[in-house]
């Protein structure tokens, strides 16, 4: 039976066996997930997760803030289009309701 048994499992303390077995699926999935990140990419998650709440909570405010930045840098050009475009067509509808000229 042992010989099923990674080494690497068996060492384990039994309060490492407990914390694992209290993972849900998505824990355990992203548990394997940060193991297999090199080196660089572990030690930015690292030092993200090492940062305090406020640094934390401002780094995911920059990311909203440059999505919606994006989302309207994305959007505008179709903005000043559909403005541009009823602008004409509304005052072609005025010169048109004003008759002609004498």
């Amino acid at each position: 039976m042992t010989g099923a048994v990674p080494q690497r499992l068996r060492e384990l303390d039994p309060e490492t066996i407990l914390w694992l077995d209290r993972l849900d699926s998505k824990q355990r999935e992203a548990l394997i997930w940060a193991g297999r990140l090199n080196p660089a990419q572990r030690n930015r998650l690292d030092a993200f997760l090492d940062l305090d709440q406020d640094h934390f909570e401002a780094g995911f405010a920059v990311v909203r803030l440059w999505t919606r930045l994006r989302w309207l840098g994305s959007t505008s050009m179709w903005i000043i289009l559909t403005v541009a475009g009823l602008l004409l067509a509304v005052t072609q509808i005025v010169d048109q309701l004003k008759g002609p000229k004498p």
